[in-house]
């Protein structure tokens, strides 16, 4: 896990989790790009940001699974 989380964002992170990986490769993808969607639209810049290097540390793992 990367730098502690407050409650509002462990609970977005979880809530974009419970979507599959599938859905949060695409939520990072969208973060990266600066995209804004429903489930962190009222989070500033660097909560976003904090959000968006959760979400890598937890997909870090499977990187490259289901390639090749």
């Amino acid at each position: 896990m990367t730098a502690q989380l407050n409650s509002k964002l462990e609970q977005r992170v979880e809530t974009l989790c419970q979507h599959g990986c599938e859905s949060v490769s695409a939520c990072i993808k969208a973060l990266r790009a600066g995209q804004m969607f429903a489930e962190v639209a009222d989070l500033d810049v660097a909560e976003r940001r904090m959000v968006l290097d959760e979400l890598e540390s937890i997909m870090a793992p499977y990187e490259g699974e289901g390639k090749g």
